[in-house]
Protein backbone atom coordinates (compact mmCIF):
# COMPACT_ATOMS: atom_id res chain seq x y z
CA UNK A 1 0.00 0.00 0.00
CA UNK A 2 3.07 2.43 0.52
CA UNK A 3 4.63 2.01 -2.89
CA UNK A 4 1.59 2.85 -4.66
CA UNK A 5 1.31 5.97 -2.60
CA UNK A 6 4.97 6.74 -3.14
CA UNK A 7 3.99 6.20 -7.16
CA UNK A 8 0.66 8.40 -6.69
CA UNK A 9 3.36 11.26 -5.43
CA UNK A 10 6.24 10.52 -7.40
CA UNK A 11 3.64 11.47 -10.77
CA UNK A 12 2.12 14.37 -9.56
CA UNK A 13 6.02 15.37 -8.54
CA UNK A 14 6.38 14.73 -12.26
CA UNK A 15 3.66 16.52 -13.44
CA UNK A 16 4.65 19.56 -11.39
CA UNK A 17 8.09 19.29 -13.17
CA UNK A 18 6.95 18.96 -15.92
CA UNK A 19 5.04 21.81 -16.27
CA UNK A 20 6.96 24.36 -14.78
CA UNK A 21 9.64 23.82 -16.94
CA UNK A 22 7.52 23.36 -20.21
CA UNK A 23 5.34 26.71 -19.60
CA UNK A 24 8.18 28.69 -21.14
CA UNK A 25 8.04 26.59 -24.54
CA UNK A 26 5.16 29.24 -26.00
CA UNK A 27 7.23 32.25 -24.54
CA UNK A 28 5.92 32.10 -21.41
CA UNK A 29 2.00 33.25 -22.34
CA UNK A 30 0.74 30.08 -21.23
CA UNK A 31 -0.70 30.14 -17.94
CA UNK A 32 -3.74 28.26 -18.59
CA UNK A 33 -3.74 24.78 -16.71
CA UNK A 34 -5.36 22.86 -19.75
CA UNK A 35 -2.23 24.17 -21.74
CA UNK A 36 0.05 23.07 -19.34
CA UNK A 37 -1.35 19.62 -19.05
CA UNK A 38 -1.39 18.75 -22.63
CA UNK A 39 2.28 20.46 -23.05
CA UNK A 40 3.08 17.60 -19.86
CA UNK A 41 1.67 14.94 -22.15
CA UNK A 42 3.15 16.64 -25.68
CA UNK A 43 5.82 18.98 -25.33
CA UNK A 44 5.36 20.09 -29.26
CA UNK A 45 3.08 22.92 -28.97
CA UNK A 46 1.90 22.82 -32.76
CA UNK A 47 2.41 21.26 -35.85
CA UNK A 48 3.08 23.99 -38.28
CA UNK A 49 5.81 23.78 -40.59
CA UNK A 50 8.68 24.55 -38.43
CA UNK A 51 7.68 22.20 -35.76
CA UNK A 52 5.66 18.77 -37.84
CA UNK A 53 6.50 15.98 -38.94
CA UNK A 54 8.38 16.34 -41.92
CA UNK A 55 7.11 13.84 -44.18
CA UNK A 56 3.72 15.41 -44.25
CA UNK A 57 5.36 18.88 -45.20
CA UNK A 58 8.45 17.80 -47.77
CA UNK A 59 7.62 14.50 -48.57
CA UNK A 60 11.28 13.33 -46.70
CA UNK A 61 11.82 10.49 -45.27
CA UNK A 62 13.16 9.05 -41.68
CA UNK A 63 15.75 8.37 -40.51
CA UNK A 64 14.73 4.57 -39.90
CA UNK A 65 13.70 4.56 -43.56
CA UNK A 66 16.83 5.80 -44.75
CA UNK A 67 18.76 3.27 -42.57
CA UNK A 68 16.45 0.49 -44.32
CA UNK A 69 16.57 1.72 -47.62
CA UNK A 70 21.01 1.90 -47.21
CA UNK A 71 20.94 -1.52 -46.03
CA UNK A 72 18.66 -2.80 -49.17
CA UNK A 73 21.30 -1.04 -51.64
CA UNK A 74 24.26 -2.41 -49.95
Amino acid sequence: MFLKDLSRALRRHHVARLKKNRAGYAGGFLTEPRHLGALVQHPCCCSCWMCGNPRKWWGERSIQERRWMQQECD
